[in-house]
């Protein structure tokens, strides 16, 4: 009616269970967006591997890997569950990965809720930025063990947090996350630099040694001594065979310390580092800020150890990095609601967004797992191996993965890739600078490399064997490896069913050549 006040229209709070609904939401279309992405080549053999032990075969000597036996533990349910359900392994991978991103987030929401005096922006912009470490900074390494590691393991390094602001954690969830952590942490050795970190840091600060006995403390601590005794009593062969070969030749992929450092966006590394500091100084003690800064530091001494210069290994570090800054940031812009601005608090505004925008836009890893000559031979290996198997000669895993899982043929070798040559070829170039034992392991090693390349070639029958045309890991002077194996009359003989059909290459530092060659038998002439 003319004149009447029409009634106020109804407003819509934007409450924590909308919010929740929101962070679901993206968390769904992260998964769709990963579904039809192939899977880096360390994630697609440990899929192969795996199934191969789960049919039957035994780690350690019809599988040869150089880590711990734990990575396959831990990719056994998925595969299971892929098999069940009929999907691809890589399938079942990428669910069951956001299935323990779900449950981390999870598990980070009711730890941010436990955290004292924490306003709802601070708790909803800190599972924001824990839910794009998960999903957005290891894109291109998604499912790498570093990856999951931080997936399993962040809660832990929260609720270290938490206890530090005197915030609570009932016991039943402190031991779930001890587990996880242990499930976690355990994957590497390395990695427990960070929790060793953080326990030393609470001892310090709360100046008594009975705050190491937390329910998730023990429950971690037993997890990785439960672990370790079940390497000896389920897979001795590691210890007894891996670790000794390893320990031996496994250095040809390391890098010198100054190129290993050089990979790190260490501006960044540094400006954040700055940040904190001036935080730490200027501010009232923030626990967790303590904590992640503590835990980039682990994961970059982590990343320094392993000594190889490779992106992936950085993956934790930068995550940490970017939560730390998001947590400086989202506690500086709570401040400024009820604070006048000071000067010095601007500029760690301003250095924490430029330390975040690096972190993200300038990262490498946020881009899509891609393998050009996975793509490029695609239609060779269907045409001319198509149920069949193929094999490869290299010292690089991906010359052969993902290419076998985008295939679904079978991979027709023990191991991922020639891992023992390079080290091997290498110290006997010289071996005047070796004692008369290591000189006779160093043969030993070569021995069973060439025995096992043989057997496998005699017993897997590949149609298509991918052969390196060099490698860096050899040195300067390169590498042949068929004049290498062709040497032996075995191999020789072996290799006479043998045709090259063509070449391949790829740019990953410098541009790596391969030769293709199929196998000849009765209804397979190899024919392009």
């Amino acid at each position: 009616m003319t004149g009447e006040q029409r009634p106020p229209m109804a407003t819509v709070k934007f409450n924590e269970s909308h919010f929740v609904a929101l962070v679901c939401v993206t968390w769904l279309a992260a998964f769709v967006f990963y579904w039809p992405i192939p899977l880096n080549h360390d994630v697609s053999w440990y899929l192969v591997s795996t199934g191969r032990l789960l049919d039957g075969e035994r780690a350690y000597r019809d599988v040869i890997e150089l880590n711990p036996p734990l990575a396959f533990y831990l990719t056994m349910p998925p595969i299971l569950a892929s098999r069940i359900a009929g999907l691809t392994p890589e399938h079942g991978f990428i669910g069951y990965m956001f299935l323990l991103m779900a449950v981390s987030l999870a598990l980070v929401h009711r730890l941010l809720g436990r955290l004292p005096e924490s306003r709802p922006l601070y708790r909803r912009g800190m599972l924001v930025a824990v839910l794009a470490a998960y999903i957005a900074l290891p894109m291109s390494s998604f499912g790498q063990r570093e990856h999951l590691m931080f997936v399993l393991a962040l809660p832990y390094i929260l609720l270290v947090a938490v206890r530090m602001a005197d915030g609570a954690c009932r016991p039943g969830l402190a031991v779930l996350i001890g587990v996880l952590a242990a499930a976690g942490f355990g994957l590497k050795p390395y990695f427990l630099i960070v929790p060793a970190l953080l326990e030393i840091y609470v001892v310090i600060a709360r100046r008594s040694l009975r705050v190491l006995f937390r329910a998730e403390t023990w429950t971690l601590g037993a997890g990785i001594a439960v672990y370790a005794a079940s390497i000896f009593l389920l897979t001795p062969e590691y210890l007894r065979f891996i670790v000794p070969m390893a320990t031996l030749v496994y250095g040809a992929y390391g890098a010198p310390m100054n190129a290993v450092i050089g990979s790190m966006p260490y501006p960044a590394f540094l400006l954040a580092a700055g940040t904190y500091a001036v935080v730490r100084r200027a501010g009232p003690t923030d626990r967790m800020a303590d904590v992640l800064a503590l835990a980039a530091a682990g994961f970059i001494a982590d990343y320094l150890a392993q000594s190889k210069g490779w992106l992936y290994h950085l993956i934790p570090a930068l995550a940490s990095a970017w939560l730390l800054m998001m947590s400086i940031l989202l506690r500086h812009v709570g401040r400024q609601a009820t604070t006048a601005s000071q000067p010095w608090k601007s500029a760690m505004l301003y250095g924490a967004v430029a330390a975040v925008s690096y972190l993200l836009i300038g990262a490498q890893t946020i881009v899509p797992y891609r393998n050009t000559l996975a793509e490029d031979l695609l239609p060779v290996v269907q045409k001319q191996a198509a149920g069949g198997s193929i094999a490869a000669l290299s010292s690089y895993v991906w010359v052969g993965f993902p290419l076998v899982n985008e295939a679904h043929v079978a991979w027709a070798s023990r191991f991922p890739a020639q891992w023992l040559l390079p080290g091997v070829i290498g110290r006997l170039a010289h071996p005047e600078s070796l004692d008369p034992t290591t000189r006779q392991k160093l043969a030993d090693i070569e021995h069973y490399n060439l025995d096992a390349v043989i057997d496998d070639l005699r017993n897997g029958h590949p149609d298509l064997v991918l052969v390196d045309d060099d490698s860096p890991y050899f040195g300067s002077d390169g590498f042949n490896y068929l004049a290498y194996f062709g040497r032996d009359p075995r191999f020789a003989e072996l290799w006479q069913s043998y045709v090259r059909i063509g070449e391949a290459s790829m740019n990953v530092g410098g541009n790596r050549r391969f030769e293709i060659w199929c196998r000849r038998y009765p209804n397979h002439d190899c024919a392009s």
